[in-house]
């Protein structure tokens, strides 16, 4: 087994809607992404922020490289968009970091 380090994934929420995203809308976001996270998703730190287009999130994450990183990362989001925690949002292009 390797290395696990501390990895930074961003991943973007586009709104079905057109509308920008708003302050309490991230917060609660932030909050869906902590409420729903275990120990296979080693999450370590949540950043949540609004565009004007959706949301920005900032996922740090227990990983070995950068594709588990993703993977984790990805699990989680899309469980709490499962949720309907985020339900006008979907997952968009990544971001380079």
């Amino acid at each position: 087994m390797g290395l696990t380090g501390m990895l930074l994934v961003r991943l973007p929420l586009v709104s079905h809607t057109g509308a920008p995203g708003t302050d309490s809308g991230a917060s609660l976001l932030q909050d869906a992404l902590w409420a729903h996270a275990g120990p296979q998703h080693a999450l370590e730190h949540v950043r949540v922020r609004p565009l004007p287009e959706g949301m920005s999130v900032a996922l740090f994450v227990r990983a070995e490289n950068d594709t588990q990183a993703h993977e984790k990362a990805r699990a989680l989001l899309t469980t709490v968009l499962g949720t309907g925690a985020a339900r006008h949002y979907s997952l968009g292009p990544l971001i380079p970091n």
